[in-house]
């Protein structure tokens, strides 16, 4: 997840710099004037309340998974445990990836069975959505594999089981995990600082109102209105390569400092976020004057 985040920041360095070149007449729109700068706003969707997800506590999860025969640890714990499950998804999913789990061996004379089921707002059954009983018959070189494609439909919560059953069809024991697609909505706000006359510095704020966390990184760029639209102010000053998740209800203020002294007029900061793990992606502007 590091790695994600470092690369997502990434893009906020190319956004902070994104004309290295020196400054060009305005004579010349295909280089330094952005045609969608002017079409964006300071919000999307409502954020004028907070929505929360359906998400539920990995706790709660469990403890409402009485569909399910408990856990013995005849086969998921102890000398014969944990180990038996080479992979597993956990936490949150992208809808439409792929989640499984895989053991590296199967009990002599046993079966696997894999199911996920998708949970309500109190963590009780809904629905299968797919099962998969399997024994050495279905392993390739001892290992068992199952995945499958997550569903699509977002803010929903599921249960992955795995279940050792015995010649018998008894249920010798079971080990659930939790994972969760996250909602496929954004609703959030840019808001500015009001820069003091002749500072070089001002405070960007983006408030998240949900359901979705917000995943950004450091960077934005600054606009200049001009005769032809919006003209980015060319910016090289490097960017830490940092990513941040933020939960709706919460607020990341982030310092603006200008590259040089701003000439009175009209100008906006854009700044770029997605819904974490969801493909919605967004650019806000807020707007801001420089007096005489």
């Amino acid at each position: 997840m590091r790695k994600l985040l470092m690369i997502f920041a990434f893009g906020f360095v190319l956004l902070g710099c994104e004309n290295k070149s020196s400054p060009q007449s305005e004579s010349v729109p295909s280089v330094i004037i952005d045609e969608t700068v002017a079409h964006l706003t300071d919000s999307v969707g409502n954020p004028d309340k907070v929505i929360v997800s359906a998400k539920l506590s990995r706790e709660r999860a469990l403890s409402a998974a009485s569909d399910y025969q408990p856990k013995t640890g005849k086969w998921f714990e102890g000398e014969n445990g944990f180990n038996l499950i080479t992979s597993i998804t956990e936490g949150d999913t992208e809808a439409g990836s792929k989640v499984g789990a895989a053991l590296g061996k199967i009990p002599e004379g046993r079966s696997v069975r894999f199911q996920i089921t998708s949970r309500n707002e109190d963590g009780q059954r809904l629905q299968l959505i797919t099962e998969y009983v399997a024994d050495i018959n279905n392993s390739l070189d001892g290992r068992l594999d199952f995945s499958y494609d997550t569903p699509k439909q977002p803010n929903v919560n599921y249960l992955l089981s795995i279940e050792i059953v015995s010649p018998e069809g008894v249920v010798e024991d079971t080990f659930i995990t939790t994972f969760f697609v996250p909602p496929n909505e954004l609703n959030a706000r840019l808001t500015i600082k009001r820069s003091l006359h002749g500072s070089d510095q001002t405070e960007l704020s983006l408030y998240n109102a949900g359901p979705t966390d917000l995943y950004f990184g450091y960077g934005y760029g600054i606009y200049q209105k001009v005769s032809d639209g919006w003209k980015l102010i060319p910016d090289d000053r490097p960017v830490p390569a940092i990513g941040f998740s933020m939960k709706p209800g919460l607020t990341h203020q982030e310092e603006v400092s200008f590259p040089r002294k701003l000439k009175p007029g009209d100008y906006r900061i854009v700044k770029q976020f997605k819904g974490y793990m969801t493909d919605l992606s967004v650019k806000l502007a807020a707007d801001f004057k420089v007096e005489d």
